[in-house]
């Protein structure tokens, strides 16, 4: 049982690494009033989270996104047996697209993922070593 949080945990720190640190452009134009309200941000709450179709939830007491107004984000997870993690990094809405993309450096390389905003739920969708993560992260 614990190499399963174990895997599971790892699985969850390689989704907030693909969620991690870049650099925002800071000489942006003046947007629409929505992009300077920015009514996305706030704290997101997983609520569905699935690797191969299995549900992974119940091994977690939170798992929760945070999006800052100034384009920053923190994802912090608690396990049932009491590990804890979390990454900040960067990130950036398209509300137009309904997408929003976070850049995570790792090592040398930087790796970028742009995921749907749908409902305004963000749902997340990645390929890990030929299994499908799900993860869906609702406002609170």
């Amino acid at each position: 049982m614990k190499k399963f949080f174990s895997s599971v945990a790892a699985v969850i720190a390689l989704l907030a690494a693909l969620l991690g640190l870049a650099a925002c452009d800071t000489e942006k134009e003046l947007g629409s009033l929505e992009d300077l309200s920015k009514p996305y941000a706030g704290i997101y709450l997983c609520e569905k989270l699935t690797l191969s179709g299995e549900d992974k939830l119940p091994a977690f007491e939170h798992i929760r996104l945070e999006l800052g107004r100034g384009g920053g984000f923190t994802i912090r997870y608690k396990t049932q047996k009491g590990n804890e993690g979390s990454v900040a990094g960067t990130y950036e809405m398209d509300a137009q697209k309904n997408e929003v993309t976070f850049r995570a450096k790792q090592g040398l390389r930087t790796l970028s993922r742009t995921y749907p905003v749908e409902g305004g739920c963000i749902i997340v969708e990645e390929n890990i070593l030929g299994r499908l993560l799900f993860a869906k992260f609702k406002p609170e």
